[in-house]
């Protein structure tokens, strides 16, 4: 190295040629194919069969239905707003200990069950 190169700039070789991979960080993709796999019916049926014995649902991406295109919609988010709360330690300490026993991820859950207590859902 020269001074204040740092190293920056030069590539650390082999030791000696013996050392050196043939094609150094590169894969040998040679034997893969590019052509879709090829899809034996009878064998893709007993899959989807099992699969449905199991629960799984066949969501059918892209495909179409007797009436038309399937269209999924996404559903809207509430609308969000953040609250800041400042006040006495001892209520707000009890207010995070009330919502972690009742299993809630976020604050608003607890505050919505309380809303739900009051109008008496």
């Amino acid at each position: 190295m020269s001074s204040g190169s740092y190293g920056f700039g030069k590539k650390a070789g082999p030791k000696t040629p013996a050392d050196a991979p043939e094609d150094e960080g590169r894969l040998d993709l040679s034997g893969i194919t590019r052509t879709p796999l090829p899809l034996d019916p009878v064998r893709e049926q007993a899959a989807i069969e099992r699969g449905a014995k199991l629960g799984f649902v066949d969501r059918g991406a892209g495909e179409t239905e007797e009436a038309g295109t399937v269209v999924r919609r996404r559903r809207q988010p509430a609308p969000q707003s953040t609250v800041y709360i400042k006040g006495p330690k001892e209520i707000l300490d009890w207010f995070i200990e009330f919502s972690n026993e009742r299993g809630h991820r976020a604050y608003w859950q607890a505050l919505a069950e309380f809303r739900d207590m009051i109008d008496g859902k």
